[in-house]
């Protein structure tokens, strides 16, 4: 995606959460393998600063050995979350591994 179609998304994003009135959840994708990027900060402090419920999904989650999951999804929250006070998931939309414990998550909200 190009940076000026990157803006037009952001720009999107951020209209559509201020001007909606009943959100019960924000289901926050970051990729597993990569550190998050500038993008995904300012999404995140967006989030946090306007107080929005959100959960992060770990995504790719099959892409990376299970015994290196839970270790990835410490570290990519100590990134964007390091008071801990919001759940990171791990999840693989590909495999379908990690769902129950998703939508286990989400039902809460529901």
């Amino acid at each position: 995606m190009s940076k000026s179609e990157q803006v037009k998304v952001g720009q999107f994003i951020e209209e559509y959460l201020a001007k909606r009135q009943n959100i019960s959840l924000i289901v926050f994708l970051v990729d597993i393998r990569h550190n998050p990027t500038e993008n995904d900060k300012m999404m995140y402090d967006y989030i946090i600063k306007n107080n929005l419920p959100c959960i992060v999904l770990c995504n790719k989650s099959d892409k990376i050995a299970v015994t290196k999951v839970d270790d990835r999804i410490k570290e990519l929250q100590c990134i964007l979350n390091p008071l801990k006070d919001i759940l990171f998931l791990p999840f693989s939309s590909e495999r379908k591994i990690y769902t129950q414990s998703v939508w286990t998550e989400v039902e809460k909200y529901i």
